[in-house]
C-alpha cells in the first residue's frame, strides 16, 4: 500500500510540468524569480509565469524579453514555436550590490538571547528522570516475572513500589521537558 501511494506521488509530482504543456500552458522561469516578462514589449507578468498565447503570435516571431532590477535585461526572439518551455539564467550588472533574499533580515532567531543555566538544569532533570523511569519500570517487570514464576508476595509489593516510583519519575520527566521547552522557546 506505501509502494503504491509513493508511486502515485512521484506520477503526480514529475507530471506537473508536462501536464501544463499539454493543456497548452507556455512556461517561462528566471533564476532568479520575480523578473517581469514581456512578450513583443508588453509585459504579461513575473516569473516563474505560466502563460497562454494568442493564435496570432505562434506563427510569427516573439521577442521575449526578462528584466529585473540589477541584472541585465535578457532578450531572445523565437519563430513559429507552438509552445515555449525555458527557464533562463540572467546576469547580475557590473558594481550592483545584490540582495540575498536568505540574508536580508540579520536579526537572531531569538529578542533576547537564551538562559544557558535553566536550559542544562531542565535538561539534566529530563533526562534523569528518563532514566529513572525506565529503570524503575524495568525492576517492576522483573519482580511481576518474579512474582508470576515463584508466588512470592513481597515481589508484588516490590512491583507496587517501583510502578509508583516509576510513574513519579515519568512526572518529573515531563515536568522538566515542559520547562525546557519553556526556556527554550518561549522565554
Amino acid at each position: 500500500m506505501i509502494v503504491l501511494a509513493a508511486i502515485i506521488c512521484t506520477c503526480a509530482l514529475n507530471a506537473q510540468d508536462t501536464d501544463s504543456l499539454r493543456i497548452g500552458y507556455n512556461y517561462i522561469n528566471s533564476n532568479p524569480q520575480n523578473a517581469e516578462v514581456y512578450l513583443n514589449n508588453e509585459i504579461i507578468g513575473s516569473t516563474p509565469l505560466f502563460f497562454m498565447l494568442n493564435d496570432s503570435l505562434k506563427t510569427g516571431n516573439l521577442l521575449i524579453r526578462l528584466s529585473i532590477k540589477g541584472y541585465a535585461d535578457y532578450s531572445e526572439i523565437i519563430t513559429g514555436i507552438e509552445k515555449i518551455n525555458r527557464t533562463y539564467t540572467l546576469v547580475p550588472l557590473a558594481g550592483t550590490k545584490l540582495i540575498n533574499p536568505v540574508k536580508e533580515d540579520k536579526k537572531p532567531y531569538f529578542e533576547s538571547p537564551r538562559k544557558l543555566f535553566p536550559v542544562v538544569i531542565s535538561s539534566i532533570v529530563s533526562i534523569g528522570a528518563g532514566i529513572s523511569a525506565f529503570y524503575f519500570k524495568n525492576l517492576a517487570t522483573q519482580n511481576r516475572d518474579y512474582f508470576d514464576m515463584s508466588g512470592d508476595i513481597t515481589a508484588l509489593d516490590r512491583k507496587k513500589k517501583y510502578d509508583i516510583m516509576s510513574g513519579v519519575s515519568l512526572v518529573v520527566f515531563q515536568l522538566g521537558l515542559g520547562a525546557l521547552v519553556y526556556y527554550l522557546l518561549l522565554e
